[in-house]
């Protein structure tokens, strides 16, 4: 209980002004710059520690103590090791997998959202993930994580101790060093990597965020000794040699000269194509969908050293649905429910679409704001694009021909 007073001590620091106090029914109520505000009190971060375990985010993100689970698990370390020539492959298929990683072998570090973000964002965050590194195509994934998960984890991520210990303290914001880090934004170079353009390439570009919302989720305190030393919590971003009043010239310009807004890409119209009137068969489907990008969450474990993917054998977080897209026979074995009963892929949902269907058009409501029922894949990528998606439906509608 000291330690969850403690973390809501930090809180208050940071949304700031005024003492808290208790007010009935548990929690605390502290003053803030929108109003007042209850943070509950039942806040653990032990019971965190084994959610970041149950959630398996070592299979993506390092940094926060959480042991690396086997190869076979880590999507991003799997593919830094096909990346890096390490991975047990014979060589033609190894050059074959790594025309196929995209920016997968790219993710920001734990320590990092730790050291740098309130628990209120990260929190935030893990129920709405959004997208906030436009150079970067793979995505947070949405998970099955409620309010109380997503609020211990976010205490546990955030109880580490700081690595700039000396840095713990407010800093102020006046207009002379916001029209000083303006400058100096431009002339440090950091639009190449935050500005429109990101030019240049390299894992700082590609975990370069989008910066119009960072007032609203980093620790104020803290961002002048990250801009000096990212490397000090495990950032990517390059250190610049500067002197300290520099940095929070630049932390200044962040917070306060930087245009709020929603960070997140604005969802391309989605048109539903009509269905194909030539004929589909299950290899054209296979080659372009189901093998270019579903096998890695949806397979038999031998295929992937013991490992069916979360889709299949369950992670994330999630149960295992036993769903399998590595063979027609497989698909047409179906998949179990939330309720472990088996099930049809391409049974009719409530809107009349065939499930299969239904889960592809989900992913483009997802990125649209718009969560359903229907959980949209991929999980943690674009949708899909309304071709493949036409292809599918009408493979589907034309009795799944072999």
């Amino acid at each position: 209980m000291k330690a969850a007073v403690s973390l809501l001590a930090l809180v208050v620091l940071l949304v700031g002004c005024g003492e808290p106090r208790e007010v009935d029914g548990g929690g605390l109520e502290v003053a803030a710059r929108d109003g007042a505000r209850k943070i509950p009190a039942a806040i653990e971060p032990q019971r965190g520690a084994a959610l970041l375990l149950h959630y398996e985010c070592a299979r993506c993100h390092d940094g926060r103590g959480a042991p690396p689970p086997p190869l076979e698990k880590q999507c991003v370390g799997c593919h830094q090791a096909i990346e890096g020539g390490t991975f047990e492959a014979p060589r033609d298929v190894l050059a074959e997998w790594k025309g196929r990683l995209h920016s997968l072998p790219a993710a920001p570090r734990l320590s990092v959202a730790a050291a740098l973000f309130t628990p209120e964002a990260i929190a935030d965050y893990l129920q709405n993930p959004r997208d906030r590194r436009p150079s970067l195509e793979a995505r947070m994934p949405r998970l099955a994580i409620d309010e109380r998960d997503a609020r211990d984890l976010a205490a546990h991520l955030a109880s580490a101790p700081s690595p700039w210990p000396a840095e713990e303290r407010a800093m102020e914001v006046t207009a002379e060093k916001v029209d000083e880090g303006r400058r100096l934004f431009q002339a440090k170079g950091c639009d190449s990597c935050h500005g429109e353009s990101r030019g240049g390439s390299g894992l700082g570009v590609v975990l370069a965020p989008d910066l119009r919302d960072t007032p609203r989720r980093v620790r104020r305190e803290r961002l002048a000794a990250f801009i000096a030393d990212p490397g000090a919590a495990g950032g990517a971003m390059p250190r610049t040699p500067m002197r300290r009043d520099e940095a929070e010239a630049l932390a200044a310009f962040v917070l306060e000269g930087v245009p709020e807004g929603d960070p997140a890409t604005a969802a391309v119209a989605f048109e539903r194509l009509p269905l194909l009137e030539r004929p589909v068969r299950f290899a054209e489907v296979e080659a372009r969908v189901f093998r270019k990008i579903c096998w890695h969450c949806h397979a038999e474990p031998a295929y992937a050293r013991g490992d069916g993917g979360p889709g299949m054998t369950g992670g994330f977080g999630f149960p295992g649905r036993r769903l399998d897209l590595s063979s027609l026979r497989a698909m047409l074995g179906g998949y179990l429910d939330a309720s472990g009963e088996p099930r049809s892929l391409f049974a009719r949902t409530a809107s009349g679409t065939p499930y299969l269907v239904a889960a592809l058009l989900a992913r483009h409501r997802e990125e649209a704001g718009d969560e359903g029922e229907v959980r949209g894949m991929p999980l943690g990528f674009p949708p899909l694009p309304a071709e493949d998606i036409q292809l599918v439906e009408s493979w589907i509608a034309q009795g799944r021909r072999r």
